[in-house]
């Protein structure tokens, strides 16, 4: 009888049901078992690589803003050397004044980061201003012009010594002693102007739109699931993504600091350079921003703490700024969510079939390869043109300035903005712009060695680094065959375009054995090709075009 019941149809599918219950049980244990762990380990890496672009996005943030601090740094320069101001202090001449404006509104047009520039002579009376007036800007009428000898800002400025620069606090704009609505973030900086015999005649102060450096720092190639924030020295928010809790030092509300709603978080920020801390609230990845130090230390700073509350604090501190990418509790939380339901997929994938997990990992592993050299592509070229960016390019400088103080070498930087490229997309738009940059990228490589370095700066500002520099001839070639590249109108899908090339030449290291003033150098040539007609070169430290 039990013979029968046993090789019945019903007890062997019950057989089979019973082993295929026990096999399925194990291997369901084995292979959730291996899914729990990978789960665990994928969750751990892909933290560590939100951790790795967090610190990617500072560290670019961070160079992006030094930078911004470099150029700044140049313009304040250059402001103080021009040749009309030192030719009025010469002469006293007042007609000089109408050229040095017209410089300042040049600069304000090309620029559009400065709210004011201006002249103030030793007495604190405006010479020459020239308000950005909204994107058109102006010079000031003479009975408009104001003595600004009580201001803090003037008298800090006049102290410092020749080539120092001026740094103001980082705060909002004040006037008539209230703070400007809607706020504008302004940082005032200025130098002592010199005449020809040594004596201090006043100075140059430039208004920069602080809003600028913040926007800077918001769109340099964001790769982070971060939120970006910056801090001044003494925690309080200069951006934030919640606006209302920034600028609380204006207001003296100590309640809008990050000491206040997170104090083990400043406790590592305000005490270490850079670093990562993870709190309750979240993880903090954080790098400390020393403008003195990135203005090569000739710089002075007059920190305020709020509205008609302004000490100095420059033998009390290096002044600073906080750069923070801030990954919230929740933030981490759904993004483990995220992976937890790809595994639940991916679990049951290798349920069915082991091969295909392995599959899924290669892939992920490929991905996340290609996804790394993405994010070092769109660091470090430029997407219009795919030359250098100003990142890379500044890392090409140090490396052939390296080079050269090995060898004992030279090299030239040149220095390249269009002309006419305003008109044309003024006048034929910005694609055509676009491809007008596209075109011109492709004229500079065909014009130089594939040993050079050709970078886009910014706009329709470019850079080559000529290395091996063996003779001037040499390089007179390579200057004129960029310029006459450009001598013919440019044919584009919108219409012809006629442009050409001011070019500023600065040699390492007969010119400056420091790159950022080789650039400054560079720069200012290529300025003085654009006073003497345009579309020629100019040596570094010349008065006169040599070609």
């Amino acid at each position: 009888m039990d013979i029968e019941i046993q090789t019945t149809p019903a007890a062997i599918i019950r057989k089979s049901l019973g082993l295929f219950l026990i096999i399925f049980l194990f291997t369901g244990t084995v292979f959730s078992g291996l899914t729990l762990a990978f789960y665990y380990s994928v969750t751990k890496t892909t933290l560590n690589n939100l951790k790795e672009k967090e610190q990617f996005e500072v560290d670019l943030q961070f160079q992006a803003l030094n930078d911004t601090l470099s150029s700044i740094e140049g313009d304040i320069l250059f402001l103080s050397q021009q040749n009309e101001l030192h030719k009025y202090l010469l002469t006293g001449d007042t007609r000089w004044l109408d050229e040095l404006a017209s410089e300042y509104i040049s600069i304000a047009t090309q620029k559009h980061i400065y709210d004011q520039i201006r002249f103030l002579d030793s007495s604190g009376m405006e010479i020459v201003r020239v308000n950005e007036n909204s994107g058109n800007p102006a010079k000031v009428p003479f009975k408009e012009l104001q003595l600004k000898q009580d201001r803090y800002y003037f008298k800090d400025c006049l102290k410092m010594g020749k080539e120092e620069i001026y740094i103001s606090p980082f705060d909002l704009n004040i006037e008539h002693g209230r703070i400007d609505i809607p706020h504008k973030p302004m940082i005032r900086l200025g130098t002592p102007v010199f005449d020809q015999t040594g004596k201090k005649r006043g100075i140059v102060l430039a208004n920069y739109y602080g809003q600028k450096l913040l926007d800077t720092i918001m769109h340099s190639e964001p790769v982070s699931e971060g939120q970006t924030m910056l801090l001044n020295g003494e925690g309080y928010w200069l951006l934030n993504p919640k606006p209302e809790l920034e600028w609380g030092f204006m207001f003296h509300d100590k309640q809008r600091t990050l000491a206040v709603t997170d104090p083990t978080a400043w406790l590592a920020i305000g005490n270490t350079d850079q670093g990562e801390i993870e709190t309750p609230k979240g993880i903090y990845t954080f790098k400390t921003v020393y403008p003195l130090k990135t203005m090569g230390s000739r710089s002075s700073i007059q920190a305020a703490k709020g509205l008609g509350d302004r000490t100095d604090r420059s033998r009390q501190n290096i002044y600073h700024w906080h750069l923070v990418s801030f990954l919230s509790t929740e933030k981490i939380a759904a993004l483990g969510k995220s992976v937890w339901l790809k595994f639940l997929i991916i679990g049951a994938g290798l349920l069915m079939v082991n091969a295909l997990g392995t599959l899924v990992i290669a892939f992920a592993i490929t991905k996340q390869k290609i996804y790394r050299s993405q994010l070092q592509v769109m660091a470090l070229f430029d997407p219009l043109t795919n030359l250098p960016n100003r990142i890379l390019f500044f890392d090409r400088l140090r490396m052939a300035a390296e080079h050269s103080r090995r060898y004992a070498s030279k090299f030239a930087l040149l220095y390249i903005d269009l002309d006419g490229f305003k008109q044309v997309n003024d006048s034929l738009g910005h694609e055509a712009g676009d491809e007008l940059l596209t075109i011109v990228s492709h004229q500079l490589l065909k014009a130089s060695r594939k040993s050079d370095t050709v970078a886009r700066l910014a706009g329709d500002e470019f850079a080559v680094i000529y290395a091996g520099l063996d003779s001037l001839q040499a390089l007179d070639s390579l200057a004129k065959r960029i310029i006459n590249s450009f001598t013919l109108p440019v044919e584009l899908t919108a219409g012809r375009a006629t442009i050409g090339a001011s070019i500023g030449i600065a040699f390492f290291p007969d010119d400056s054995d420091d790159v950022v003033k080789l650039v400054n150098l560079a720069d200012k040539a290529m300025y003085v090709s654009k006073q003497h007609g345009k579309n020629r070169y100019t040596l570094a430290g010349s008065e006169v075009p040599a070609g």
